[in-house]
């Protein structure tokens, strides 16, 4: 029985002094959880009852959508709750290089715009941050930080590439790719980001995920695979 009892008390301090190490976690991941708490907050502001049906008062006579009222509602919940969740990046993946980590971090901006960064830190200073405020990101783009460096950024406002978003490390080089395109290519030899776009789309002045995506082949991912794979 003091065995038992001993071993358990063993387990409990190796959970708490040695937490699992951080695996990838995808968009989709932070977005589900965004959604259930936005569903929650409709539910406690009376915007929708238990079964997730629009209540009689904010809901439009013979029809089931929101009524002006409703609307006006539905918006000064959603925009404080972005403003509250998304105040942060949130950790999606982490790769070592000698002795650096990078870290790919996601948010959202705005009402949908999606958001991504990669940050390097020294391995002895990374301490597996599952999120990090973006003020601090945003100060280390003009000054220098302490614990890390800002390597890259860029979002989508418009379509969206948000599936399959990851970093990997190609000989000495750093790439990001999104839905099968690499966007960004960071020379970790050199320390210096060769390819980038802030804003795809905008750079693009595309009118659909099309017509953006082929922009993106031709200007960013062929130019990235040619350096990558030559």
């Amino acid at each position: 029985m003091r065995t038992d009892i001993l071993i358990v008390l063993m387990l409990m301090v190796s959970v708490n002094f040695y937490p699992q190490q951080l695996k990838y976690r995808s968009v989709n991941h932070y977005l589900e959880i965004f959604e259930k708490e936005e569903i929650n907050k409709l539910k406690e502001r009376g915007l929708l009852d238990q079964d997730l049906n629009i209540v009689p008062k904010f809901k439009k006579k013979g029809e089931n959508e929101l009524n002006e009222e409703g609307q006006n509602l539905y918006l000064e919940l959603k925009v404080a709750l972005l403003k509250s969740y998304f105040k942060d990046y949130f950790y999606q993946q982490h790769l070592q290089y000698k002795d650096e980590i990078f870290v790919l971090y996601f948010s959202m901006a705005g009402f949908d715009d999606l958001e991504w960064c990669i940050l390097k830190w020294e391995r002895k200073k990374w301490k597996d941050l599952e999120r990090i405020d973006k003020q601090l990101v945003e100060r280390a783009k003009f000054h220098n930080n302490k614990d890390f460096d800002f390597i890259c950024f860029n979002y989508d406002e418009g379509p969206k590439n948000s599936e399959d978003v990851k970093i990997f490390i190609k000989d000495d080089y750093l790439v990001m790719s999104r839905e099968g395109l690499y966007h960004s290519l960071f020379d970790l030899k050199s320390q210096k980001l060769l390819i980038n776009e802030t804003c795809p789309y905008c750079e693009s002045q595309s009118n659909t995920k099309e017509e953006m995506n082929l922009w993106i082949k031709k200007n960013l991912h062929d130019k990235i695979d040619r350096i990558i794979n030559p």
